[in-house]
């Protein structure tokens, strides 16, 4: 790991994040990446007991550990770009103040869990959210864009979900397929946003998107 990438993970993971990753991002379109070559991607985990709380729906808890990891992912991001700055190269945290989302279909331009596929932090899985090794998919994620000559890892390209079916089984909008994820593939082929959004009401939620 080179010294750019030992740096920020030490300060993030002392912040806060529970994983921290790099990805090159140079085969994506610039319209995607703003002309950035590299991405971190950054991860914090859901509190178990916050996540076991909610199968009956959405709760308070929930909702107040949602707007704080927000906060959080905002604050690693800004100090991530802070860093890099300070390293003399160029640096764009992808905030909730910086990501435009359609809310048509709750998608951006680039979603952070591209970043985080292509930096080898997780897979998506069959329930169309990021799913890591460590976490399962009980993560909340975000992203920075940079010029920094960062090391970053093999990307994670198809999903190792395998047989499981549990989130597909258990999804009470039925919206998933049930297929597997693989780098490239279209969110429609396995995921229902429609379904989805009409099961929880029509509600939009800061900071969910594809």
């Amino acid at each position: 790991m080179n010294t750019v990438n030992e740096r920020l993970k030490k300060e993030l993971m002392s912040m806060g994040a529970s994983l921290v990753g790099y990805a090159d991002l140079s085969d994506l379109p610039e319209k995607q990446t703003l002309g950035y070559k590299y991405g971190i991607s950054i991860a914090v985990a859901i509190q178990p007991q916050i996540i076991n709380s909610i199968a009956q729906g959405v709760t308070k808890e929930y909702y107040d550990e949602y707007n704080r990891l927000n906060n959080l992912l905002d604050s690693l991001g800004k100090r991530a770009e802070e860093l890099i700055g300070d390293m003399g190269y160029s640096a764009l945290a992808r905030t909730r103040a910086n990501v435009e989302i359609n809310y048509t279909d709750h998608s951006t331009i680039l979603p952070h869990k591209t970043v985080a596929t292509k930096a080898g932090l997780g897979w998506i899985g069959k329930c169309a959210l990021l799913v890591t090794e460590e976490f399962g998919s009980a993560v909340r994620i975000t992203s920075v864009l940079t010029d920094a000559p960062l090391g970053a890892a093999k990307p994670i390209t198809n999903s190792l979900c395998g047989n499981c079916d549990s989130c597909v089984r258990n999804c009470p909008a039925e919206a998933l397929s049930g297929e597997l994820w693989y780098s490239g593939k279209p969110r429609e082929e396995f995921y229902d946003f429609a379904a989805c959004r009409k099961k929880s009401g029509g509600k939009k939620l800061a900071g969910f998107s594809w």
